[in-house]
């Protein structure tokens, strides 16, 4: 059975959603390019629609991000029933028993002796996540550990001119939230249909401290046998370069 064609206006019509946010989805990944015969003109078919009505369903879950939705979506092959009910299973079933603790982002300065400038850069790099609520700007969280172990890093001799920058933190945010998609995506579709809910959950659980010690270990490993080789990355071996402008800050 062929798939219909769809306009702009025919997929606002028939999934509830404006066009902004369609673009957006997009834009994000969370839906492929349609077909494009000319320069102003889009169809969709019928897959848009399924999809846009699964991202609708797993955007009503408060506890999933859109990074973990397009894990679900992304790709030519849309998810199952059984891998999304796996999924939205164990959604908001992690780490239950550990309320966030709260702190303005000036007193997380003061205690670990960053500037708020430099918190901001961090936030800036998407490493962590600052919530303005009644004029001030909270973390919580791991958020706040984050900021610890960042000012931690300084005190051990990652200075700023060295060029150990919060920017730099975005190869770690990209290589992870790559990392994540291919995990979940492997998770859902190896339990889906084939352990219950609370198995689910406690899998989840303890699977993310277990293979965080696996990757700790694996990148230990692999910076020795680096080191060791003598085969080093030449862009990792040269200094960093600092732009005039870093040098007259």
């Amino acid at each position: 059975m062929s798939r219909r064609r769809l306009k702009m206006k025919d997929l606002e019509r028939a999934t509830g959603v404006g066009r902004e946010a369609i673009r957006f989805y997009i834009r994000e990944g969370l839906l492929p390019e349609p077909e494009r015969p000319g320069r102003n003109v889009a169809w969709y078919d019928d897959s848009f629609v399924d999809r846009i009505a699964l991202i609708k369903e797993l955007q009503r879950k408060r506890y999933l991000p859109l990074h973990a939705i397009k894990a679900l979506v992304d790709g030519d092959t849309p998810p199952s029933r059984a891998e999304v009910d796996a999924l939205l299973a164990i959604d908001g079933t992690l780490y239950r028993g550990r309320a966030p603790a709260e702190a303005r982002v000036g007193d997380v300065a003061k205690r670990t002796g960053l500037s708020i400038r430099e918190i901001h850069r961090l936030a800036d790099a998407e490493a962590i996540e600052l919530v303005t609520r009644q004029g001030a700007q909270w973390l919580s969280g791991d958020g706040i550990r984050f900021v610890e172990r960042w000012a931690a890093l300084r005190n051990a001799g990652y200075a700023e001119r060295l060029g150990f920058r919060p920017e730099n933190l975005r190869v770690y945010v990209d290589f992870v939230r790559w990392l994540a998609r291919e995990e979940l995506r492997m998770f859902t579709r190896g339990v889906a249909g084939r352990v219950d809910a609370e198995a689910a959950s406690r899998m989840a659980e303890q699977g993310i401290e277990i293979v965080n010690e696996l990757i700790g270990l694996l990148r230990k490993a692999t910076l020795l046998r680096y080191i060791a080789e003598g085969n080093l990355p030449e862009a990792a071996s040269r200094p960093p370069r600092v732009s005039s402008s870093q040098k007259r800050r």
